[in-house]
C-alpha cells in the first residue's frame, strides 16, 4: 500500500474502534443509570414503608407511562430490575451504606449523650431503641438514630443494659465520650438498684 493508502486505512480502522468502544460506553452508562433508578425507587419504599414486592407494581407503571410519552425508550425503562428480591438487596445496601456513614462520624466524636426508649412494635415484640447526638472537634453536632435492638423475653434492666452494651459495640461507641443519659423515667431504666448495675 501507498503512505495515502495505509493512512486512509488506519483513521478507518480507528473509527470503527472509536465506535466499538462508544457502543460499550453507552451499554454500561444506560446499565449505571438502570441500577441508579432501582436504589431510588428502593429507597422510596423503604422511606414510605411500603410493601417490597411494591417494586414490581412501580416497574409496570412506569413502563405504561412510557409507552405513551417515549415509546423509544422503553428499553432503558426494561433494564431497571425492581424485582421484591432486587429491592431487599438495594434497601439492605443502602442501610450498611448508611451505617457505614453513622459509624465513620461516631469515631470522630469528642463527645456524646444517648437517649433511650423502650416500646412494643405492633407484634407485640419490646424495642429497645438509641438516639445519639455528638459533636466533633470543629464543633459540628449529628443527632441520629443509632440502633434499634428487639428485646426477646423480659424487659428487666438487666436486658436494656445488655441490648444498650451490644448497641454501642456495634457502632463502636466509646463510653469514655457519652457525657449523658436519656430515658422516659421508667423503673426499668431509672431504679436504683439498676443504675447501681448500671455503673458496675
Amino acid at each position: 500500500m501507498s503512505e495515502y493508502e495505509r493512512k486512509q486505512n488506519v483513521e478507518s480502522l480507528c473509527e470503527k474502534l472509536s465506535g466499538r468502544q462508544n457502543f460499550f460506553k453507552k451499554v454500561n452508562t444506560i446499565q449505571e443509570a438502570a441500577t441508579h433508578a432501582s436504589y431510588i425507587v428502593a429507597y422510596n419504599i423503604a422511606e414510605n414503608n411500603k410493601a417490597l414486592s411494591d417494586g414490581e407494581f412501580v416497574k409496570q407503571c412506569m413502563l405504561q407511562v412510557c409507552d405513551v410519552l417515549c415509546p423509544d425508550k422503553k428499553n432503558n425503562f426494561q433494564t431497571v430490575s425492581l424485582s421484591r428480591k432486587t429491592v431487599t438487596s438495594r434497601i439492605e445496601a443502602i442501610d450498611k451504606n448508611l451505617t457505614s456513614q453513622l459509624k465513620s462520624k461516631i469515631g470522630q466524636f469528642k463527645f456524646c449523650s444517648i437517649a433511650m426508649d423502650e416500646s412494643t412494635d405492633i407484634n407485640d415484640t419490646a424495642q429497645l431503641v438509641l438516639f445519639i447526638r455528638g459533636v466533633d472537634e470543629n464543633f459540628e453536632i449529628t443527632e441520629e438514630l443509632a440502633c434499634m435492638r428487639s428485646l426477646k423475653g423480659t424487659t428487666k434492666g438487666c436486658d436494656i443494659f445488655r441490648e444498650f452494651q451490644e448497641g454501642l459495640l456495634t457502632l463502636k461507641v466509646s463510653i469514655t465520650n457519652i457525657c449523658n443519659f436519656t430515658t422516659d423515667g421508667a423503673p426499668n431504666m431509672t431504679g436504683k438498684k439498676i443504675w447501681i448495675s448500671w455503673n458496675l
